[in-house]
């Protein structure tokens, strides 16, 4: 398996013992993603996994061409899902949700599509410092120790 080109989906959501701790508005989150990427498109959407609930349908393009599909949600926990990244292609909206977005770049926990499926529920944390390289290499890391590499 190739690191560099491997996709996954990545879920980021807030700590279980700070479960709100992004204070995520998804409003508020629609308008700070079409303010950092003038072509987000983004939708409120009923939850068809909690009904009675909505979350946020988005899709961004960065200046440099990463794309970004994905689902915010506030029910139970702060998330966010990015859909079918690379690490370094994720590491680009991590770096921004951490730096740019959340009030505190400690609490963004993480988890794959890959260790999902897997059955591995532990938690890894996205580095609360550091350059997108350092969140690359933890993401590289997860994906090496849930396959098992």
């Amino acid at each position: 398996m190739d690191l560099d080109d491997y996709q996954t989906s990545f879920l980021l959501y807030a700590p279980a013992k700070n479960p709100h701790g992004w204070n995520l508005d998804l409003k508020s989150f629609a308008e700070a993603l079409q303010a950092a990427f003038p072509e987000a498109r983004c939708a409120v959407q009923q939850s068809d996994v909690s009904p009675g609930t909505v979350r946020l349908q988005f899709y961004t393009v960065t200046d440099e061409g990463e794309e970004f599909d994905g689902l915010a949600n506030t029910d139970g926990r702060d998330n966010v899902l990015l859909i079918d990244n690379t690490a370094a292609e994720a590491a680009v909206f991590i770096e921004w949700l951490r730096d740019s977005v959340l009030p505190d770049p400690d609490l963004i926990r993480f988890s794959s599509e890959l260790a999902v499926e897997s059955g591995i529920e532990t938690d890894w944390r996205v580095p609360a410092v550091g350059h997108r390289e350092a969140i690359i290499d933890e993401l590289k890391q997860h994906i090496r120790v849930v396959a098992g590499m």
